[in-house]
């Protein structure tokens, strides 16, 4: 099982590699508490940073992309309505236990340490919190083109 601060590193790296020119190692490097001066203390360092695919999908091409970090807490027993999302969507459950359903899958349930993917512009039927006393939540990574709504309704 892999731990929030796996996948919240996971996803951090994932972002990291995605929208930087250089190889997510060098951001790394860059940006981490434990960067050295010389090449010698980085390498060191490196060696005990360790990252696992976890998943992998194809963005969609459009203009002014954009990533939006959130987290979304849904109520005990409460159902989103059917809706799309312009660009792709990946969640990692934080909390409790959902079932979710997105065209053309059947339904799937998720807890707690869990991830899934939604492609563009699919049909979004369902996220079920599958409590009826606690919330689930869940961070969300969402792409889409800056300045327009990343979600929209559907039938």
């Amino acid at each position: 099982m892999v731990t929030r601060r796996e996948m919240n590193s996971a996803l951090a790296l994932t972002l990291a590699a995605l929208f930087s020119e250089g190889p997510a190692p060098a951001l790394l490097r860059a940006e981490s508490p434990l960067a050295q001066p010389n090449a010698q203390s980085d390498m060191r360092n490196m060696a005990s940073v360790a990252a696992q695919t976890l998943m992998q999908e194809p963005l969609a091409e459009m203009p002014n992309p954009e990533v939006t970090v959130i987290t979304l807490t849904v109520a005990p027993g409460a159902i989103s309505p059917p809706h799309k999302h312009t660009g792709p969507v990946f969640a990692y459950l934080l909390e409790g236990e959902i079932e979710n359903q997105v065209d053309p899958d059947p339904p799937r349930r998720y807890k707690a340490g869990e991830f899934f993917y939604e492609p563009p512009m699919h049909v979004h039927r369902s996220l079920r919190n599958l409590s009826g006393t606690k919330p689930a939540k869940l961070l969300i990574f969402e792409v889409g083109e800056k300045g327009k709504p990343f979600t929209i309704g559907a039938k």
